[in-house]
């Protein structure tokens, strides 16, 4: 006779916390367009530039339902959320000749740069590794016609590209220490980096200066309480 396993109060096990499931077509359209309106409310931006923004989140909705770009409950927030956050970093941005993007994934927030410096002739080119979502990068670069090349390769790969660079540019990517590792061996000395980093940022900066000599200035995001933008550059180990 088979029994069933008891736990006392104190031994239960855990509960795996549930994902939260992507909205429904309607419920997701209904939220993107509220953020939109909202975004228009807080944003200025062209008309092109809008209409560039609209393209790209449009075809952010049609591949996320093959392929998973952003996390599944955020497609509705795309506005408020991923185009806003993106625009904080592209508010800080110096006048570029070229950008890179590391780890562009959904294009956040390489593709929003481009789409908003398009009129200014900077080239923003985008590095990420994964085959399928480096596809949805070039499909937004064409049908926005967005000046850039898709680098489908690892970092470490891509030395030429961070070489031609003039900015650098990532969101959520990877521990601060391990960013100025990637792009340390391969930036000229005038270059710049804007990393865009979470409530843990300081213990990162703590953590990279133990090895790394660079400097830095601190920019508070308004999107997401904690979170910075970190401007580095003169990186060279200690």
């Amino acid at each position: 006779m088979r029994r069933e396993r008891s736990f006392p109060p104190e031994r239960q096990p855990a509960a795996k916390p549930r994902r939260k499931a992507s909205p429904r077509p309607a419920e997701g359209a209904a939220q993107q367009a509220e953020g939109r309106a909202y975004f228009l409310e807080t944003h200025d931006v062209s008309r092109e530039t809008l209409a560039r923004l609209d393209r790209y989140v449009a075809l952010l909705t049609e591949w996320q339902r093959q392929i998973n770009l952003v996390a599944p409950a955020t497609i509705g927030d795309v506005w408020s959320r991923h185009i806003a956050d993106s625009l904080v970093l592209e508010r800080l941005l110096p006048p570029f000749q070229r950008c890179v993007d590391l780890g562009s994934g959904a294009g956040l927030p390489g593709l929003v740069v481009a789409a908003v410096r398009a009129e200014q002739g900077g080239i923003v080119d985008l590095v990420e590794s994964n085959a399928k979502k480096a596809a949805f990068l070039r499909a937004v670069q064409r049908g926005l016609g967005l000046a850039g090349t898709v680098h489908a390769a690892r970092i470490g790969d891509c030395g030429a590209a961070l070489a031609a660079a003039d900015l650098v540019t990532a969101r959520a990517l990877a521990p601060l220490p391990e960013l100025l590792a990637f792009v340390a061996p391969h930036i000229g000395t005038s270059a710049r980096c804007f990393f865009q980093k979470g409530r843990s940022h300081e213990q990162e900066i703590n953590q990279a200066a133990a090895h790394w000599r660079f400097t830095m200035i601190k920019h508070e995001s308004n999107v997401e309480n904690g979170s910075a933008i970190l401007e580095i550059g003169d990186i060279a180990r200690r």
